[in-house]
């Protein structure tokens, strides 16, 4: 799941209701489960734009219409206006993914590129582990740009995972896979493996927030752990909420310093970045000219990143303590 921040557009406020019949939209099977969604219009001021449930046909639509009015329902559901669909919890206006239909593998929203600045630091990861699916935009990304990856994604709900074939996001194969399960048990899991992933995407948040399992400690001990002295560890944070302030000490804490937090946007989201590859100077001076074409390629832009990690470097070493000589 990903970020509450982002806000749907005014028009697409729940403002009446008035239900119409499931449609069929070129998009294939439903969801993993073959069930069907149940499309409910004019729930916004935009007569174009459907909230899709996840529920037969024949379910009784006027009630399913006051449970997402009351804010009740509670299960992932889909917004969606011809050009654009998105997965949201709750009719408040916000987002947890989104996708543009005519471009299913592109990154929408501004705080999944900056996550994708981990390429910066590692390039040419071989394994990437990912907590939190919502409508996948990372997955594809990484399924499509970086084939030689191998990705896994564990998602605590089935619900969000059933929706899966509405963003287009691959079935699982040899480079890909999918686990239904608790994100913070299954890094807990890998403690004693003996192949670890070189990057840590965590972007998990339900109707409540944050998960409860990722905002405790022990996650991120694990998750430091697991990644080793090379690893990358981004996590997705939703700036305007009164705990990130924890959520960031508590990971600069494990991790140490650089802890690198970039704010995105207007949307309230704060991406942060830790690992002991951000304290490499090396590393950081070439990053800014590292394979201009790659980015360029991957539509990506990291002018943000690699300025806030020298600049830190460049702090800490001006705190640095001077060193004795000894022949004095």
């Amino acid at each position: 799941m990903t970020r509450r921040s982002d806000r749907l557009p005014q028009r697409k406020r729940m403002t009446r209701l008035n239900v119409t019949s499931s449609q069929q939209d070129g998009w294939g099977s439903m969801s993993q489960r073959n069930e069907d969604l149940l499309s409910l219009g004019g729930l916004t001021t935009d007569p174009g734009t459907l909230v899709r449930v996840l529920e037969p046909t024949a379910a009784a639509s006027a009630v399913l219409c006051q449970r997402l009015m009351a804010g009740t329902y509670d299960k992932p559901f889909l917004v969606e206006d011809g050009k654009h669909r998105a997965m949201c919890f709750t009719i408040d206006g916000s987002v947890q993914s989104e996708m543009r239909i005519d471009d299913p593998d592109a990154l929408v929203n501004d705080y999944t590129r900056k996550m994708m600045a981990f390429l910066l630091f590692c390039p040419e990861p071989r394994r990437i582990l990912m907590i939190g699916l919502g409508g996948g935009s990372l997955v594809k990304f990484c399924n499509r740009r970086l084939p030689s990856t191998h990705v896994t994604v564990v998602e605590i709900d089935a619900n969000v995972i059933a929706l899966r074939t509405h963003f287009k996001i691959p079935p699982d194969g040899t480079d890909l896979r999918v686990i239904h399960g608790d994100g913070a048990r299954y890094v807990a899991g890998l403690t004693d493996a003996r192949e670890f992933p070189d990057v840590l995407l965590v972007d998990a948040y339900d109707r409540d927030g944050i998960s409860r399992s990722i905002a405790e400690p022990e996650f991120i001990e694990n998750s430091r752990r697991i990644l080793g002295d090379g690893g990358v560890f981004v996590m997705n944070l939703a700036a305007h909420e009164s705990d990130s302030t924890l959520h960031m000490e508590r990971i600069r804490k494990v991790f140490g310093d650089p802890v690198i937090p970039v704010t995105v946007g207007w949307g309230g989201n704060m991406v942060v970045f830790a690992g002991a590859a951000f304290a490499r100077p090396a590393a950081t001076g070439g990053c800014c000219r590292e394979r201009p074409s790659r980015r360029e390629n991957l539509d990506l832009d990291f002018r943000i990143l690699p300025g806030l990690v020298r600049k830190h470097l460049q702090q800490a070493q001006y705190e640095r303590p001077a060193q004795l000589d000894p022949a004095q």
